[in-house]
């Protein structure tokens, strides 16, 4: 994970090489199905890259998995699944992106995070799969949501809300003097 956490990428790491192992898959087919380099992947598996979370996704979805069992605790380590799990820190303390909860049904994956960011602080996000949406919802401070390719810009006050697809470059930025604190809902399909 970009600027993530140790642990989350060590998860990443074993979890993805345990996976790609029981389905028979080679490193070199991993990185193909997910359209990543072999060198990328091998980097990964071995705890020595700090992958996107656009990334880690890529190599969810090839397995058939979802971002979330990829990035928690391997099912035998002895921690409580369900506690948030900081995925994303930014370079100041208070910037920071934790998932929550992830549920994986067929044809569809929901995960509810909870993001905050320092005064002046930014996070920009490379695009999802065609067909995912975001929905963000305010807690405290103010947001701006920049969606270039659409030449967009929305700024939400708290208790503000607002949904946009996620098939396109976008990044949060806190233009604010006091940290902001949002939810985000976001409503992934398996690749094609």
């Amino acid at each position: 994970m970009s600027n993530g956490s140790l642990e989350v990428m060590q998860n990443v790491s074993a979890n993805l090489r345990l996976a790609r192992q029981q389905q028979g898959y080679s490193q070199e087919r991993l990185a193909e199905l997910a359209g990543i380099s072999r060198r990328m992947l091998v980097n990964i598996e071995a705890g020595e890259s700090n992958a996107s979370i656009a990334t880690v996704d890529k190599l969810a979805s090839a397995l058939g998995m979802s971002f979330a069992e990829v990035v928690r605790p391997p099912p035998l380590a002895d921690k409580e699944l369900g506690l948030p799990l900081r995925i994303w820190q930014g370079v100041q303390d208070d910037s920071h992106g934790s998932l929550l909860e992830s549920v994986l049904k067929p044809g569809m994956t929901l995960e509810l995070w909870r993001w905050q960011l320092a005064a002046g602080d930014s996070y920009h996000a490379e695009a999802d799969a065609p067909g995912c949406h975001e929905v963000l919802y305010m807690l405290d401070g103010q947001l701006e949501l920049l969606l270039p390719q659409q030449q967009q810009r929305h700024v939400l006050q708290a208790g503000q809300s607002l949904t946009f697809a996620l098939d396109q470059v976008y990044s949060y930025h806190n233009p604010g003097l006091v940290v902001c604190a949002f939810t985000k809902s976001i409503l992934m399909y398996p690749h094609a």
